[in-house]
């Protein structure tokens, strides 16, 4: 291979891998084959062989409704048209295979196209969909693409390659692990278990995929062969977030055991998969943009193409100079208008609800009594059954349990809860603290760990255009109207306020004119560290008419304009998975590619 000096760290479009173990072609394998899209593939020439590997990053979480947003950007417009057909449908590559193992230890194999991304409800890519379409673009011929990704996985522990040795504590972590008292020998055996895992997964799967390539690829001819053209690693967000693995990483050289791990990573894979010259690129974490200041972390992760060994086959990629301000800044004020779409009421600083918001009017609490003066009835009770049981450490509490008897229909409008004790909400128990402020009970909660409340509100008409439940709760609920379950919760809420939950015809069906009934079912939370009980629960309905709406929307519209809108339209995720934006992915991916084909045009 050339020698190549440049610069071993590529911003924008630079830098990847290509090359070698090439397979003989068998002479009687057709210099031409017709393709779906009207162009001829070249199979004169081995398949070209491409590894993905890394966590929730090479995992990818951008959303196809991101798309839109990149047609707004001169220099991503020209990407879009490639990720999408004529009709704007998402393109299918009639020339890249791909072979994904997920999370879930799912395998999916098929020819290229959306939904290779993290799997969820909604369709998602990575790096791996424009790498493809590019490299496609770039070589014209089969291209064979093997990911495998894991969200929330480390290099010093999961991928820790083999070369690499143990998982050895540092000082600060045995002092510390001593200090509490914990058993290191169990603490080393479970660490060592952990060790290597999803590198081995990763390994396997590959080695699984080309011992029977049709499997993914089926007009794969073996005559044809292939060649494994280069290896991309993107990952780096729990080692670069370990305070305990890297105790100094706020320093220079705090992350030089990352490095390490990396160049003894590049040197085992190409052992396990016989391919000692195999190119190798490494992704560069850019959350978080282009910074002035020293990132030692992404010096740490580039530091393995400065090596003299590595030096003319291992690339790092800086991934930073995509990010994109102006969807953070748009991200940061959806941020804002969910916060407040979410919250009904928030509590004042005696810790009593606040329903005085002139600034966002339309909503307004329906039924007489005010909800502040309604009488709830309400009994607590434990759990009876050992089946039913859960320990006070477990955060997530909220589960059914067996009622007493005599509650079988508590929830019901003609229950008789006359012997049940008569407060005003909100109900609780011990101290739900939060910044500044408490909240403030009522009624007590009494000795139980469940709660069931029963309260009536009457109605001179069902005349609004839209009904939201507001609630306050620590844990998970059960709501009731009129008989009818209208909304379960099942996890918990740290920050205390009232809760907006929207509620569909369905439920809402269910009001009516007259006496209205109420219900709820709940638990508490238990303390950490003194195991004492806390928590509170206080719930009623709002309407909106449509005139409110209309007030309502213009007021949002200070928050969260159309324009912001418009451009927030782009993330579907959080910050550390690059805004679940296409436009970065995209942009990645096809830095990944034409990095292959400079390192190609250098080789030759």
């Amino acid at each position: 291979m050339m020698k190549n000096n440049r610069c071993k760290t590529v911003f924008s479009l630079a830098t990847l891998l290509v090359a070698l173990l090439t397979l003989p072609a068998a002479a009687e394998v057709p210099d031409q084959l017709p393709d779906p899209d009207g162009k001829p593939a070249d199979r004169t020439k081995p398949v070209k062989v491409f590894i993905l590997a890394g966590q929730s990053n090479m995992e990818g979480h951008a959303q196809v409704r991101t798309f839109d947003y990149m047609a707004r950007d001169p220099k991503t417009a020209p990407i879009l048209k490639e990720m999408r057909n004529a009709d704007g449908t998402p393109r299918v590559c009639e020339k890249v295979w791909i072979s994904y193992l997920t999370g879930d230890g799912d395998e999916y194999n098929g020819k290229l196209t959306v939904g290779y991304g993290a799997k969820g409800r909604e369709a998602k890519i990575g790096p791996e969909f424009t790498f493809g379409i590019y490299m496609q673009k770039l070589l014209d011929r089969p291209i064979l693409i093997i990911k495998t990704a894991w969200g929330g996985k480390s290099l010093h522990t999961d991928f820790r390659p083999p070369s690499a040795g143990p998982y050895e504590l540092n000082q600060p972590q045995v002092d510390q692990y001593t200090k509490r008292g914990m058993d290191l020998d169990k603490w080393k055996a479970d660490k060592a278990k952990a060790t290597g895992h999803y590198y081995r997964l990763m390994t396997d799967h590959v080695k699984k995929v080309l011992k029977d390539v049709k499997k993914v690829y089926p007009d794969y001819d073996p005559k044809q062969g292939y060649e494994l053209a280069g290896f991309v690693w993107f990952q780096g967000w729990n080692d670069m977030c370990d305070g305990s693995t890297y105790p100094n990483r706020n320093q220079p050289g705090g992350y030089d055991l990352y490095g390490k791990l990396l160049a003894h990573f590049i040197r085992d894979v190409r052992e396990d998969l016989s391919a000692p010259e195999m190119p190798f690129i490494i992704g560069v974490m850019g959350v978080g943009g282009v910074q002035e200041e020293p990132n030692y972390f992404r010096q740490a992760m580039a530091a393995p193409a400065a090596l003299p060994e590595f030096e003319e086959d291992v690339v790092a990629v800086q991934t930073a100079p995509y990010w994109d301000e102006a969807l953070v800044t748009a991200s940061a004020k959806r941020g804002v208008l969910n916060r407040i779409l979410d919250t009904a009421h928030a509590l004042s600083e005696d810790g009593r609800m606040d329903r005085d918001t002139p600034e966002f009017p339309g909503w307004h609490a329906i039924g007489t009594p005010e909800p502040e003066e309604r009488t709830w009835a309400h009994v607590s009770f434990d759990v009876k059954q050992e089946t039913d049981r859960l320990d006070k450490s477990e955060t997530k509490r909220f589960r059914d349990v067996a009622l007493p008897a005599g509650m079988e229909k508590w929830y019901t409008p003609t229950f008789d809860d006359s012997g049940w004790s008569q407060a005003k909400a909100p109900i609780g128990t011990g101290a739900w603290k939060h910044r500044r402020t408490t909240v403030k009970n009522k009624s007590d909660w009494g000795d139980g760990e469940f709660l069931s409340m029963r309260t009536s509100f009457e109605l001179d008409a069902v005349d609004c255009e839209s009904y939201r439940l507001c609630i306050l709760a620590r844990q998970g609920f059960d709501v009731y109207l009129n008989g009818h379950k209208i909304h379960t919760y099942i996890w918990w809420k740290t920050q205390p306020y009232y809760r907006a939950i929207m509620l569909t015809e369905n439920e809402t069906k269910h009001l009516k004119k007259g006496v209205n009934v109420l219900a709820a079912y709940a638990n508490v939370h238990y303390d950490k560290k003194t195991a004492e009980p806390y928590g509170s629960i206080d719930l009623f309905i709002e309407g909106i008419t449509r005139e409110g709406r209309k007030q309502l929307t213009q007021a949002l519209e200070q928050v969260f304009s159309s324009e912001d809108r418009a451009i927030a339209d782009g993330a579907s995720n959080a910050g550390y998975h690059y805004m679940g934006s296409a436009k970065i992915m995209a942009q990645i991916g096809k830095a990944f590619a034409e990095a292959v084909n400079e390192i190609n045009a250098s080789a030759k």
